[in-house]
Order: C-alpha cells, then sequence, then structure tokens
C-alpha cells in the first residue's frame, strides 16, 4: 500500500465487478477517495465496505442525467473530482447478420454513448479547476479488426476516435486524456457470454491478463505522469 495518491478523488463507472473492482482496489491501496458507480448496488456495495475512503452511487451510464448526478456526488462529497475512469462497458458477439436492434442499441448507448456522458460531465469540473485526467478504457478490439466482434469493434473504434478528439480539446485546460486499450483480462465477463469469438482457443486463466495488473498499470499513468501524458496504451497478454 503507498500513498501516491492520497486524497486525490477518483471516479470509477462499472466498478462493481471485473476490471472496475480491480481499479477501485488498486487506486485504494494508494490513498485515493473513491467514487464508485455501476448499475447495480450489490456488488458496489460490499466493494465500500472493503476501501479505505469510498462511496457507491447507482449509474446508468446511458443515461446523461445519472452520470451528472454520479459526478454531482462525488463533488458533494469530495469537494473535488481528479480522475475520471469510463469504464463500464458491455459486449455482443456474433456473426454480422445476427445482432438485434436491442443488442446494438445496449453496446453502442453504454461503450461509446456511456464514455461521452462521462468524459462531459467530468470535463466541466476539472475545466473549472484548470486540472485533471479522464481516462477511456478502450479495447485492442479498437485497434484491430476481429472476426464476431463488429458491433463490439465498432463501439471501442469509436472511444478511441473521441478519446483523441478530446484530448486535443482539453489539453489547453490542463485537463489530461488517454485511452487504455487492453486485450483480453480474466474476469466474469467470459463465463457469461453466450457466444465468445475464439471459443476453441479461449482459456481466461491462461490466455487473459490479471485485472490487477491492468488496473496498476492505470494507477502508474495517473501517478507517474505530472508533466506529461500518455495518451494512448494497449496492453495485449503475453501469450495467447
Amino acid at each position: 500500500m503507498g500513498d501516491r495518491l492520497k486524497g486525490k478523488v477518483v471516479c470509477i463507472t462499472g466498478a462493481g465487478r471485473g476490471l472496475g473492482k480491480a481499479l477501485a482496489q488498486a487506486f485504494d491501496a494508494e490513498g485515493a477517495r473513491l467514487a464508485l458507480a455501476a448499475r447495480t448496488t450489490p456488488e458496489l456495495d460490499a466493494l465500500v465496505a472493503t476501501l479505505q475512503d469510498a462511496i457507491a452511487i447507482q449509474t446508468d451510464v446511458r443515461e446523461p442525467r445519472e452520470v451528472q448526478a454520479l459526478i454531482d456526488a462525488a463533488v458533494g462529497e469530495f469537494g473535488t473530482l481528479d480522475v475520471m475512469i469510463n469504464n463500464a462497458g458491455l459486449a455482443v458477439y456474433g456473426p454480422v447478420g445476427s445482432y438485434t436492434p436491442d443488442e446494438i442499441n445496449r453496446v453502442i448507448d453504454t461503450n461509446v454513448k456511456g464514455v461521452i456522458h462521462g468524459s462531459q460531465a467530468a470535463f466541466k469540473v476539472m475545466k473549472e479547476n484548470r486540472t485533471g485526467f479522464i481516462i477511456n478504457i478502450s479495447s485492442i478490439a479498437g485497434k484491430l479488426h476481429l472476426p464476431n466482434e463488429s458491433v463490439y469493434s465498432a463501439s471501442k473504434w469509436a472511444v478511441n476516435g473521441f478519446t483523441g478528439t478530446l484530448w486535443l480539446e482539453a489539453r489547453k485546460h490542463g485537463i489530461k486524456v488517454a485511452a487504455v486499450c487492453p486485450g483480453g483480462v480474466n474476469t466474469p465477463f467470459w463465463t457469461t457470454q453466450e457466444f465468445l469469438p475464439f471459443p476453441d482457443r479461449i482459456d481466461p486463466e491462461r490466455d487473459f491478463m490479471n485485472p490487477a495488473e491492468v488496473a496498476r498499470t492505470v494507477v502508474e499513468l495517473v501517478a507517474t505522469t505530472r508533466e506529461y501524458v500518455i495518451t494512448d496504451v494497449v496492453m495485449q497478454p503475453l501469450l495467447f
């Protein structure tokens, strides 16, 4: 446990499980104060009970009013906002022609619009403070063209495009912006998918990265880049 981020206020969406939970634990270990969001609260409440200084706010990132309420709650509780991590996301896999309109909307509304809503709300606070860091959790699928991931890939390519332009607009206000693009991360996500892009190859324990390691990289991104910013981080499993 360290204190490199002691007192820093960090907001994380999708924090109830998987990478979001690992991010919360990693930032907590560095002394950060946390505003944690998820659509459902039981897992989030259980996580908050194990952390030093954290609050839970039920939030559907698809709804801009709920995202604004999340940022308002964070600032109301802690007085400011230093880091916004737009992590909430979901995926539906399958051939191009298999996606229903509802599936397409769920992926785009969560992965793209959720990131935009979170960035907009955080930007307002950080612009007034002339400082801050917005980190959007994207995916290697936003860098590659992968079979059976057309809609998910489209959402992550959109996140990367949005993040790059946000950085150009935010830097003049002293705000840092970065996209983090992990490859496969070993989270419960993979055990809940009805269709996987490579069902005969995937073994999360063997092939995917530990979420705690990915989270530590995000912490390092915040803790060590004081006079500069790494705007694009790509992480891939060593073996696959």
